[in-house]
Order: structure tokens, then C-alpha cells, then sequence
């Protein structure tokens, strides 16, 4: 309970703020009759305030002081008014101190959980996302990121839900996950407009000019970063306007404008020093981005003065990533002026940072766990089986036994028969006995017969489980032991040799190139895996099919370009397509793929999208039903789909290869399956991509097939359902 003597010093107080700070006398008129509940909003209020000027580690210690002015108030009661202080608490200590804000946090999402109060929750792991991220812990912000959209989502918050995304598509850019976060980013910014937040819409278009500047798409970036800045000056946000301004310079500087680059630089930096309780971070970036740009106008003083600055602020404040970032700027500053014992010592610094926040241990326990799980399942799949087998034979055997036996009492039963009547009696007897025998063993042949062919199929499914074992295995110790050895083999010439500029170019292209090798047998493996077991949920929704194609033609280009392959694309619709927009990703990707892997230099791929056609398979049908016949295009047996609409949209992936043979075609969706073909420039084939292509399309209602002529190339054709159509159901 509250004392007296405390409401009349909130009163004193209240009269105080109300003289001090010309707000509404009904806010103050229910302050006194709130008590310190109020009150303490009020503080928290004032205490954060930008307009008084009060720094930021006076802000953290004004609220640490409410908060525990209020915890010495009421005990152990809690409520939704110490949830929130602790998650204000916590987010002003984010760059100044992050262990501390971290303690806070977890204890707002504890005491959160006790209430129910799924908005405090969400803040809490929200907070404890961006201070993860701030961290260089990218892992850790990605799980903390979707509980909190998740909570989000159930409270129906669709800007706090537009916030989280944005997060999660810098998380997943810093992973270099590029895919992940464009697709995050593009759900954040469709949010932001369908609820008209135009300054949400301004971060998330700075956020993606971010990543296109990232992917060197430097042109596009400086598109969004103008949108960004003209929007952030519409609503006067001082340090959103600076960040864009580092962005467009770092835009300039990528574009080999380097005045123009320093221009903006030093005006983002202008902004940022006059702010108070700007964010370390963003402060050392544009300091390091400074450094950059002058080392590249070979004006050394300056560079080494600003990334100083930067190297300042992140061992202050902890920032592993800026810390990091500052390193590997300074050894190329040395490495310049000549001092080659400096810049390695940096250098070295570097790496060491790199290992610690991008740990490669992670990925080590999913290759064990993925590979793991897979063999103990196959084994015990085979000593299941095999049990059966036993007990089968020793059924079968003991039958055989029991048979024998039976023949032997019916004999003995015979000869007591001969023994009793006449030889006459004896002989029809016996011949009773002999035809009985015989249609026993007639029928025990047959039970035996049966049970062998029984036993021949489970033997042959074993034997399948077996083969498919030993390539689970052989992709285990093959596919990715190659990669992983070339990762390590690069890493180790980089780190233990003074290396030229061109080969380090070119040892961490190939690096990256292992790297996204590695990273794709793995996901095929999970994706199998999921199918399987059942555990892949499709989000149905519509979506531009174009909009999405032409993302994946954007990411093959360069590996086309790279084998003296020309890619084309041709779009011949602006429909949408009805279907789970991250699966229809990976259909399209694996198509091209394998476009790519099987054709040889000087050749071409064709990449179309087509709207508003007639389903190819339904169609067939159709005419088979009205000419009499029964049967089914090629490659295409059992029983047609339900389609959910009259037109579909259709994928084709054409190439000139050297197709397939009749062998193949039988053969062509199976799992761990190996073409007769050969990649042309030794690239690694699991033989899972088709498989995963087939499930994913027939789970969204889709058909897949293949039209090749042996040494002619082959056209991979996809047909899903098309959004605009209304549901027809066939009769």
C-alpha cells in the first residue's frame, strides 16, 4: 500500500513539473489522484525526453532511480507499469552498458510471462534482439526476433510486426543470408504501407538500400537511400537523416566518387557529434567509412585519425562488430604506408574477431546433428526390418516342424489302421490318408509361397534403404568433406602467407563459393528431411511470380556469366501466382541450377514465366476422356489433381545440354537419383533437387515435368495455380 506521506510528496512534486513543464492540467489533475503509479510514468516521461538535453547515461540513471524508488514501494507486487520501466531501462543501457541491459530485459520478460502480458514479452526479447545484434551474436537476435513477432502477430501490433521484420532482414544480411532478408524487408515495407507509416517506410527503405549497396547493386542503393533521406527530413528525424546521409556517401564511395562520398560523410557525422546520446554504433561506422574514403585519396593522416575515433568508441562501448571493422581498416592503412609488422598485427586482429562473432561451430553442430539423426534413422529403419525377417524364419521354421509332424502321426495312424481291418480297408484308407497329405501340403506350399514373396519384398525395401544409406553416407564423406577442405586449405594459405592482392581476391571468391556449395547440400538435406517427416507448413498467398523469377535470375547471372553461359529471362505476364512464395523460391532456384551445372560453355539458358494458361495436364485429360482412351500423358501416372483454379501460372526452364535419356526420364524425380549427365565444370550433385522440386509443387497444388530429346537439352515446364481465378471445382 502506498503511505500518505508518499501521495503528498507526489503532490508537492506533480504542482513542481506542472510550473517546470507547461503540460495539460488534467494529465497533472490525474497524476494526484493516481498516486505513484502516474507519477512514475511521468518521470519516465520527462526522463527521456529529447527536448531537455540530458545525455544518455543520465536518462539510464533517472530511470534506474524510479525503478527502484518504486520496487522499495511496493515489495514484490508487480504489474505492467514495472515491465515496461524495466524494458526503458534497458534499451537507454543498450550501447553504453549491454550486460547490464541484458540482465534487464530478462527481468522484464520474466516478470512479463507472470502477468500474461504478451506486449511486455515482446519487448523484452525484441530488446534483447538488438542488443544480440549490437553484440555481432547474429544467431542469437534471429531467435530473439521472431518470438517477438510471433507475440506481435497474436496481439495483432502490424507496426511493431513491421519493426521486427526490418531487424530480422539486417540479422539475416549480416548472416549473409541475402535471400532471408530481402524477403523480410519486402514483407516490412508492404506492412508500412498498408498502414501509411511513412517514417516505418523510410527505415525500411534506408535498410534495403543497405543491402543492395552490400550485394554492390551501388546504384539502386542510392535510389533508395535519396527516398529514405527526402522522407526522414519530411518529419525532421535528425539521426535517421544522418544515417541516410552515411549511406548515400558510402553509395558515392562504391561508385569511385570519393569527394562527393566524403561530402555526405562529413555531413552524417556533423549530425550525429551534435546529437546527444547518439548511438555509438552508427557514430563509429561514419567515422570508419571516413577513414575508408580518405585511404582511398591516399590522405593517411585523416584516415588514421577518424578510424581511431571509431576504434574509440567500440572497445568503450564493446561493439565487437565496429571494433572488427576498425581493425581491418587500419591494417590496410599500414599496409600502405609500409608498415607490414603493423598492418599483419591488425590484420591478425581482424581475423581473430571474425572467428568470434561469425563461429563456424555453429554450423559444425548442424552438419552433426543433420548427418546424425539421418543415420540413426536409417539404422534403425534396417535393424527394425531385419528383426521381422528373423522372426518370420523362425515362424516359417517352426511351421515346417509342425508339418513334418503332423505326417508322421498320420502315418503311424495309417499302419494302426492296417493293423485293425482287412487289407481292403487298409489300402482306401491309406489312399484317404495320401490325398489328405496332399492337399495339406498343397496348401502349407501355398502359405509357404506367400511368405517367401513377403519376405523377397521386404529384403528388396531393405536393400533400397540400405542404397539409400550408403548415399546419405557417401554425400557425408564426399560432398561435403570437398568444400569443407577447401575452405579450410584457402583459409590457411590467407592466414599463414603474405598472400597478393589478386590471390586473395581470388581464394576468397572460391572460399565463398565453397561456402554457398556447403550451404546448399545442407539445406537439401533438411528440406528432405522435412518433407518426409511432414514437417514443412506452407503459407499459401498470392504474390507477383515475375517480381520473384527475376530475383533468382539476378543471383544466377553472375555464375552464368562466370561459366560463358548466357542466361536469359523472359517474362510474358504480371500476374500473381497462388503458392508459398519461399518454396516457389526454391523450385525455380534448384531449376536453374541444374540448368546451369549441365550445360557447357558458348551455350544458352532460357528462363520464362507465363500467366493465364490452360492447365497442360487437365487438358490432356480431357481430350483422353473424349477420344475413349484411358490413358495418361508420359511421366504423369496415378490420379490428376483438384485444381484450385481454371488458369495457372507456368514456369519453363530451358537449356541446351545433352538432355536425357529414356533412363533417365524414369528415374528423373527420385531421391539421391544420378543422371547419366555430368556437370560440366565438376560441380557436386546430391541428386535431391528434383526430388525436393516435385514434392514442394504437388504440396501447392502444382504439376512438374520434364520435355527432353537425348543430346537436344531438356525444358523443365512448372504449372501452379494462378491467384486471380476464382475456385472451380471439376465435376
Amino acid at each position: 500500500m502506498i503511505h500518505s506521506s508518499s501521495i503528498f510528496c507526489v503532490s508537492l512534486l506533480t504542482t513542481f513539473l506542472w510550473r517546470a513543464f507547461p503540460l495539460p492540467k488534467r494529465l497533472f489533475a490525474a497524476l494526484r489522484r493516481g498516486g505513484l503509479s502516474l507519477f512514475a510514468m511521468v518521470l519516465i516521461g520527462v526522463s527521456i525526453t529529447p527536448s531537455q538535453g540530458i545525455a544518455q547515461q543520465k536518462r539510464s540513471d533517472s530511470l534506474e532511480t524510479v525503478l527502484n524508488a518504486i520496487r522499495r514501494e511496493w515489495g514484490t507486487i508487480v504489474d505492467t507499469t514495472i515491465v515496461n520501466l524495466l524494458n526503458n531501462v534497458a534499451n537507454e543501457y543498450r550501447t553504453s552498458n549491454p550486460f547490464k541491459a541484458l540482465d534487464y530485459c530478462e527481468q522484464a520478460q520474466k516478470y512479463a510471462r507472470q502477468l500474461g502480458h504478451k506486449r511486455g514479452i515482446a519487448e523484452a526479447v525484441s530488446n534483447m534482439g538488438n542488443i544480440h545484434t549490437q553484440q555481432g551474436n547474429y544467431d542469437r537476435a534471429i531467435e530473439h526476433y521472431l518470438e517477438a513477432l510471433k507475440l506481435y502477430e497474436e496481439i495483432a501490433e502490424k507496426k511493431r510486426m513491421a519493426l521486427i521484420l526490418s531487424k530480422l532482414g539486417i540479422a539475416y544480411s549480416k548472416r549473409g543470408n541475402i535471400r532471408q532478408s530481402l524477403e523480410n524487408y519486402e514483407k516490412a515495407r508492404k506492412i508500412y504501407t498498408d498502414v501509411s507509416d511513412k517514417q516505418g517506410l523510410a527505415l525500411t527503405l534506408g535498410d534495403l538500400a543497405s543491402l543492395y549497396s552490400d550485394n554492390g547493386d551501388d546504384r539502386i542503393a542510392l535510389t533508395f537511400y535519396q527516398k529514405a533521406l527526402t522522407l526522414h527530413r519530411e518529419f525532421g528525424d535528425s539521426a535517421r537523416v544522418a544515417a541516410a546521409l552515411n549511406g548515400i556517401g558510402m553509395a558515392y564511395f562504391y561508385l569511385g566518387n570519393y569527394n562527393s562520398a566524403l561530402e555526405f560523410l562529413h555531413a552524417a557525422e556533423r549530425i550525429f557529434s551534435a546529437s546527444d546520446g547518439v548511438d555509438g554504433m552508427k557514430l563509429g561506422d561514419v567515422y570508419n567509412n571516413i577513414a575508408v574514403a580518405y585511404l582511398h585519396k591516399h590522405q593517411y593522416k585523416e584516415a588514421l585519425q577518424k578510424v581511431n575515433r571509431a576504434l574509440e568508441i567500440a572497445q568503450a562501448s564493446g561493439l565487437r562488430p565496429l571494433r572488427q571493422a576498425s581493425y581491418a581498416i587500419l591494417s590496410d592503412i599500414y599496409r600502405d604506408l609500409g608498415n607490414f609488422q603493423l598492418a599483419l598485427e591488425y590484420s591478425q586482429r581482424d581475423n581473430l574477431l571474425k572467428d568470434t562473432i561469425f563461429n563456424e561451430e555453429s554450423d559444425k553442430r548442424l552438419v552433426s546433428a543433420v548427418r546424425g539423426y539421418e543415420i540413426k534413422r536409417k539404422e534403425d529403419s534396417i535393424r527394425t526390418l531385419t528383426k521381422d525377417k528373423q522372426i518370420q524364419d523362425q515362424q516359417l521354421q517352426l511351421q515346417t516342424q509342425q508339418l513334418q509332424l503332423q505326417n508322421q502321426q498320420l502315418i503311424f495312424l495309417a499302419i494302426g489302421f492296417v493293423m485293425v481291418f482287412a487289407i481292403v480297408g487298409l489300402l482306401a484308407n491309406g489312399y484317404r490318408v495320401k490325398r489328405r497329405s496332399e492337399l495339406q501340403l498343397q496348401h502349407k506350399n501355398t502359405e509357404l509361397e506367400s511368405a517367401n514373396q513377403e519376405i523377397a519384398l521386404k529384403n528388396q525395401h531393405l536393400e533400397e534403404l540400405n542404397n539409400e544409406k550408403n548415399e546419405f553416407l557417401g554425400i557425408v564423406a564426399h560432398d561435403l568433406k570437398s568444400p569443407i577442405l577447401s575452405i579450410k586449405l584457402l583459409a590457411q594459405l590467407l592466414h599463414d602467407t603474405n598472400v597478393a592482392q589478386d590471390e586473395r581476391i581470388r581464394f576468397t571468391n572460391t572460399i565463398i563459393s565453397s561456402s554457398d556449395q556447403l550451404s546448399r547440400i545442407i539445406s537439401n538435406l533438411l528440406n528432405v528431411n522435412a518433407i518426409e517427416r511432414g514437417g514443412i507448413t506452407l503459407d499459401i498467398t498470392p504474390f507477383n511470380l515475375s517480381v520473384a523469377a527475376y530475383s533468382v535470375f539476378e543471383e544466377y547471372t553472375p555464375r552464368a556469366e562466370a561459366k560463358n553461359v548466357t542466361l536469359h529471362f523472359e517474362s510474358f505476364t504480371d500476374g500473381e501466382c497462388l503458392g508459398d512464395h519461399t518454396a516457389i523460391l526454391q523450385v525455380m532456384d534448384n531449376l536453374v541450377s541444374n540448368a546451369l551445372k549441365y550445360s557447357p560453355g558458348n551455350k544458352n539458358v532460357w528462363f520464362r514465366i507465363y500467366g493465364e494458361k490452360t492447365w497442360t495436364r487437365r487438358g490432356a485429360e480431357q481430350n483422353d476422356a473424349q477420344n475413349g482412351s484411358k490413358s495418361l500423358p508420359n511421366g504423369f501416372a496415378g490420379h490428376l489433381h483438384k485444381y484450385p483454379t481454371k488458369l495457372c501460372m507456368r514456369i519453363e526452364v530451358q537449356d541446351e545440354g545433352p538432355g536425357l535419356s529414356d533412363d533417365d526420364m524414369k528415374k528423373l524425380f527420385g531421391k539421391f537419383q544420378r543422371l547419366s549427365a555430368k556437370p560440366t565444370s565438376g560441380e557436386q550433385s546430391t541428386g535431391l533437387g528434383l526430388s525436393i522440386v516435385k514434392k514442394m509443387v504437388e504440396a501447392m497444388n502444382g504439376e512438374v515435368w520434364c520435355d527432353s530429346i537425348h543430346g537436344q537439352g531438356a525444358t523443365f515446364i512448372v504449372e501452379l495455380p494462378q491467384a486471380e481465378e476464382e475456385f472451380e471445382s471439376e465435376k
